[in-house]
């Protein structure tokens, strides 16, 4: 066999310890594995509630499964949310995530970048923007978006 034939399985051998290195020990201290919203699987992984191998869309995101009545514009584009206040963990505005077609996918209020607008009709504080060049989809108005929640639009900061 040539070298050429050894290479691939090296470069991919090298690939997954890395991968399991990074997905064991990533900020966590010692190989345990932390969970986002979705369980850790016995191998370390994030599995969604289906229990298939979760991979978020920006930072931050987790697994979200709409509430009754949701019922966005569909299908729609990755790169676009929705503002909630749904997303478990998060204070203030969160973000459901289009992640290909449909909302599977949120993310709590992040800091202020270039650019970014408070969704429409919301007031945001310190922390409450979406992530980072992701669009709000301005069509939807009905259950589970955090303009509907009670005192959205008289939010106050700290």
């Amino acid at each position: 066999m040539s070298n050429r034939e050894y290479s691939v399985p090296v470069k991919l051998a090298a690939l997954a310890v890395f991968v399991v290195g990074v997905a064991g020990g990533c900020g966590s201290g010692g190989g345990e594995s932390t969970s986002i919203g979705g369980t850790p699987s016995a191998g370390g992984t994030i599995t969604d509630a289906g229990g298939y191998a979760f991979q978020p869309v920006t930072d931050g995101a987790k697994p979200w499964d709409s509430p009754a009545g949701w019922d966005p514009e569909s299908p729609c584009a990755t790169g676009y949310y929705v503002a909630i206040d749904s997303c478990n963990g998060c204070k203030g505005i969160s973000y459901a995530l289009c992640t290909g077609g449909t909302f599977t996918q949120c993310a709590c209020g992040g800091p202020f970048w270039p650019g970014v607008e408070c969704p429409n009709s919301l007031v945001c504080c310190v922390n409450d923007f979406p992530p980072y060049n992701w669009i709000e989809l301005t069509t939807y108005s009905g259950p589970g978006w955090d303009g509907l929640s009670p005192g959205a639009a008289t939010r106050t900061c700290p």
